[in-house]
């Protein structure tokens, strides 16, 4: 994964605090494999499949994430989740979110808002 420097420290802070990040700037998944318990972002039901299309009928990620993009969410992390969603990590209207996309259909499969 990319080293992504956070560039606004406040951001930096909250991103770290909430898991998304770690305290350099790196993806927490890299960092830590275990999401620390009680951060306000669920994982309870991340093994849910999304879908068991092949990957060829996929959208390509690049457009994933523009339509993510388009809908407001800011994106810190995209990634493919259990290999049948895309999973977006950011923000939405100023809220910290966990956001999963069918990648065929691009529907929203489910959303974790950090309260």
């Amino acid at each position: 994964m990319k080293n992504r420097c956070v560039k606004n420290l406040t951001l930096g802070a909250v991103l770290a605090w909430a898991g998304l990040v770690g305290a350099a700037g790196i993806p927490a998944e890299a960092e830590n494999p275990t999401p620390p318990v009680g951060v306000g972002v669920s994982r309870e039901r991340a093994k849910d499949v999304c879908t068991q299309e092949p990957k060829s009928q996929w959208l390509p990620e690049a457009e994933m994430r523009l339509l993510a993009e388009f809908r407001g969410y800011k994106i810190v992390t995209f990634k493919v989740a259990n290999s049948s969603c895309y999973e977006v990590y950011g923000f939405k209207d100023g809220h910290i979110v966990e956001a999963y996309f069918h990648p065929v259909t691009s529907k929203l499969v489910r959303q974790n808002i950090a309260k």
